[in-house]
């Protein structure tokens, strides 16, 4: 049986890479390849707490994953890689094809400007050699694709989108109870956000038009779901709500567990993720599946994924009052709303469903691994 091994982060914290690593890691595709999985070197041990012992720790972590290699022998390598960890990844790459492994890179890239065309002259120099190293890329947009071909990359560029498993709607007893647990009424107009929580997934814009709406109708809650992204975006965000006295309106649930999700969807209206840099978020995945109409941003994939008032609604990213707009036309036209989440629902089982998403993966392991 061929080995593969995966590298990248696995939950928890849960994320869109490592929501990736679970699925593949749980799908069929053990039963055809032998495959493990190694975390990467981030979290940090108790004791790495200086620059000088996340060092020492670092080489240590690669001396013990090139050990591993050459002990496995592993037919592909499976690198899962971020725009923040790509150098990084691309050193695994390295000591991967030195074992003779096939490697296989796997980019959840955000933005194409914000990882290479703004980088300085040395780093898209060093991202270029990193690009080279692997014997096939897989990205999660055409767009990616286009961009890697441009600068003249020659091995194979795959596009392969995220995925989620397709699940019934929660009891609505569990959702009549996270509506309790939240202290929200039957009234209430659900507006769910769910990601990291910071500037890049537009939440201070979200706040920003709050007032406005709640100007408009006194029943629309923004429920605020996930850990902050950048150190201190959190403790901003309270202080705003805070300052703001937005409490009525705005609940912040901080970092949650993925399973909390479909429940906190069941009881949402609107699915709301106005981001300034982003990829292909599975949080919008999960809420096509689930049937809940989207606003969001024509940034990275999400015009992929999303129809202008067909599949969704697109508002201009760092745009409160577009958001607001938005949020109120969905909130005043219940056709509308209908008419959106049934098509995102479709578009969910056309392109993002589990067994599609899989099966692009296992096509991928066959061409590299054969």
């Amino acid at each position: 049986m061929k080995r593969i091994l995966l590298v990248g982060p696995v939950p928890p914290p849960f994320g869109g890479i490592a929501s990736v690593m679970e699925d593949i890691l749980s799908s069929d595709l053990s039963r055809d390849y032998e495959i493990e999985v190694l975390s990467g070197p981030v979290p940090y041990p108790q004791w790495a707490r200086t620059t000088l012992t996340r060092s020492l720790f670092r080489i240590w972590w690669l001396v013990a994953f090139l050990g591993r290699l050459i002990a496995r022998r592993y037919d592909v390598a499976h690198i899962q890689s971020s725009g923040s960890g790509f150098l990084g990844n691309a050193v695994y790459a390295l000591l991967a094809r030195l074992t003779s492994a096939k490697v296989l890179f796997h980019l959840h890239g955000t933005d194409w400007d914000y990882f290479y065309t703004s980088a300085p002259p040395t780093r898209r120099r060093l991202i270029r050699w990193g690009l080279a190293l692997p014997h096939c890329i897989v990205v999660l947009y055409s767009l990616w694709a286009d961009k890697l071909r441009a600068i003249g990359l020659k091995q194979p560029i795959a596009v392969a989108r995220n995925f989620v498993h397709d699940e019934p709607q929660p009891e609505r007893s569990l959702i009549l109870q996270t509506r309790e647990e939240l202290g929200l009424r039957d009234s209430d107009f659900i507006v769910l956000f769910v990601g990291s929580v910071g500037w890049r997934k537009g939440v201070f814009d979200i706040l920003k038009a709050v007032p406005l709406v709640a100007a408009e109708d006194q029943s629309i809650r923004f429920v605020l779901a996930g850990g902050e992204e950048d150190p201190g975006e959190m403790e901003q965000i309270l202080g705003i709500v805070r300052t703001e006295r937005l409490e009525r309106w705005v609940t912040a649930l901080g970092e949650i567990e993925r399973s909390t999700v479909p429940a906190l969807l069941g009881l949402a209206e609107l699915f709301l993720l106005p981001s300034h840099i982003e990829g292909m978020p599975i949080s919008i995945i999960e809420a096509l599946r689930s049937g809940v109409p989207v606003v969001s941003t024509p940034v990275g994939a999400i015009p992929e994924m999303i129809e202008d008032h067909v599949s969704g609604i697109l508002v201009t990213p760092g745009q409160p009052v577009r958001i607001a707009q938005a949020v109120l036309e969905l909130r005043r036209d219940d056709s509308l709303r209908a008419r959106v989440g049934a098509a995102g629902r479709g578009v969910f089982l056309e392109k993002f469903e589990y067994s599609k998403g899989i099966d692009e993966i296992r096509a991928l392991y066959q061409s590299l691994a054969s």
